[in-house]
């Protein structure tokens, strides 16, 4: 049976049904929030039932917000492993650091998460087209995911967006237009466009609340990873902060339905050249004000004004107890290094939850006896060259075996 229920608006509080093809509300123009029979949950299906299904996000069908399972479209996305990493840890300060690699998943990043959602309800309501803005990643999954389910799809990005997303995104079938401007201005126009009416695409950007439900499942697999006793904090790279918003939410859900005691603090990394919610956050306002555009290496949270999001995300981290903060690109460049010590290869946008931890417990702003995750988002062949200039390949060839073993006895201690 289904116990998704429909939605409410944040704001007006309105109810909507559950097979309704919605963005934001019709009434006030707010973000809507899926609602589930949680209590049905609890006392129909127990917890570790779920841990036995096949691994993935669809294992957690229940809590998401589809009616036709038939409908579902999947690359196997979720279910990313968690690597515990102590010599990052000790580099970071605390006493237990895990590692979240959302770089595994079938296009490379977190984006996959939500785009399995957009496609399935793109299917449900028998739409033809997906679309989206993107920064890169989410042009990406999207691609994908339309290719997968036999779906058109149209991807509007920044023209200075890296070129391996790009390619991504136009090997799987996308129709690519590329955008003069900086990403707060390409959302603002390709927002006007999906609300206008003028195109009938399936929105796969930042008003679907359908999509946003996918990224709880951060929560999901993390609890169950560590048997329901959640960590000290998770950190997540933020650049609109929907995974914030959503990570807090499956929390949340989890302890409504008694399956763990209590949550996590959420912690918002964005890059220090990019941090609205890092300011808003510590100025202590109920909205996120926008900021002015500058150049950083996390291309991927170059976002200038997370909009409706913004506001969400600030309740999510003042009601978990978290945090949020800035880094500089240096900081960055060392976490990228460090997680490529661990064998991890993150492109900069994943790379700053490491970078941000490391900061904050050098703060004092996080204690040295955590247990914290950290979320990292995005494969570095999302960003390729930002790494490969950070590399020198040898110019000399050896040429035969007598060259190879003196180059190797070279090598010897």
């Amino acid at each position: 049976m289904p116990y998704f229920k429909g939605f409410a608006c944040f704001g007006c509080r309105a109810a909507y049904r559950p097979d309704q093809d919605l963005l934001l509300c019709p009434a006030c123009g707010q973000l809507l929030d899926a609602q589930y029979d949680l209590e049905g949950i609890r006392r129909d299906l127990d917890r570790d039932r779920f841990a036995t299904r096949p691994v993935g996000v669809w294992r957690w069908a229940e809590l998401l917000p589809v009616l036709d399972p038939a409908a579902i479209v999947t690359l196997g996305e979720g279910d990313t492993p968690m690597l515990r990493c102590d010599r990052l840890a000790r580099h970071v300060g605390v006493r237990e650091l895990w590692v979240k690699s959302d770089a595994s998943n079938p296009t490379g990043s977190l984006k996959d998460r939500s785009i399995t959602v957009s496609a399935t309800k793109a299917r449900e309501f028998g739409y033809q087209v997906l679309s989206c803005d993107s920064t890169g990643n989410k042009a990406s999954s999207v691609a994908a995911y339309a290719a997968r389910a036999g779906l058109r799809s149209v991807v509007f990005c920044p023209e200075d967006t890296p070129t391996p997303k790009v390619t991504q995104a136009l090997f799987f079938g996308a129709t690519l237009i590329r955008v003069r401007g900086h990403y707060a201005e390409i959302n603002a126009m390709y927002r006007k466009l999906i609300h206008s009416g003028a195109v009938h695409w399936y929105d796969c950007g930042t008003d679907n609340p359908f999509r946003y439900e996918g990224k709880k499942t951060y929560a999901y697999e993390i609890a169950r990873h560590f048997d329901w006793q959640v960590p000290d904090r998770v950190v997540h790279p933020a650049n609109g902060g929907m995974s914030i918003v959503k990570t807090w939410k499956g929390f949340s859900e989890m302890r409504a339905m008694g399956w763990t005691s209590h949550s996590p603090r959420m912690t918002a990394v964005q890059a220090a050249a990019c941090d609205p919610i890092v300011r808003s956050f510590h100025a202590g306002t109920a909205e996120v004000a926008p900021i002015q555009k500058r150049p950083t290496i996390a291309g991927a949270l170059a976002g200038t004004d997370p909009g409706l999001l913004g506001a969400r995300t600030l309740v999510a981290l003042r009601e978990s107890g978290g945090d949020a903060i800035g880094v500089d690109d240096s900081e960055t460049v060392e976490a990228m290094t460090r997680l490529a010590e661990e064998g991890l290869f993150i492109e900069p946008s994943g790379a700053v939850a490491i970078a941000g931890l490391r900061r904050m417990v050098a703060e004092g702003r996080a204690s040295p006896d955590e247990r914290v995750v950290c979320v990292v988002t995005g494969s570095g062949f999302k960003d390729f060259d930002r790494i490969a200039e950070r590399v020198t390949i040898p110019e000399g060839v050896v040429k035969d075996y007598d060259e190879l073993l003196g180059a190797a006895r070279a090598l010897q201690v």
